[in-house]
């Protein structure tokens, strides 16, 4: 990764911007929304991708240590993924982000049991961490 920040170093303008915007590995509320509230189902697990953020995270301080690029902005926002049935979720998940998250059966059964009582105006959300970060080439 350290030679992909180097490479976009090497093509960027000066003073150009490198953003670095990926989801953080920690626990991403599952939730049933309806008629402008919610209701908590449980937490989706993405820590089985820990690994890949903390080698982008030496990455990023790797090429910043060695003055190519300065960091100007850091900002954490919960991105939301929406579906209309729980079976949809599960879907995407196991299609997307099969080694990337643990969903336990008892937050599935949750949510299915939310998601039947407030119907049919409720959808499942997930809201995702996620991390911003903007740098400068020097």
């Amino acid at each position: 990764m350290v030679h992909a920040l180097h490479e976009a170093w090497r093509v960027l303008l000066p003073r150009g911007i490198l953003i670095d915007l990926r989801p953080l590995c920690s626990d991403a509320p599952l939730e049933i929304v309806f008629a402008g509230s919610s209701a908590l189902a449980g937490p989706v697990d993405m820590s089985p991708d820990i690994a890949h953020e903390i080698a982008a995270d030496q990455a990023i301080d790797s090429v910043v240590g060695d003055g190519i690029f300065n960091k100007i902005q850091l900002d954490h926002f919960d991105f939301a993924f929406y579906w209309d049935t729980v079976a949809d979720m599960l879907a995407d998940l196991d299609e997307y982000w099969k080694d990337e998250v643990i969903l336990r059966a008892g937050v599935i059964r949750r949510a299915r049991a939310l998601l039947k009582k407030r119907q049919p105006q409720a959808r499942v959300r997930l809201r995702m961490p996620m991390k911003l970060e903007k740098f400068v080439k020097q």
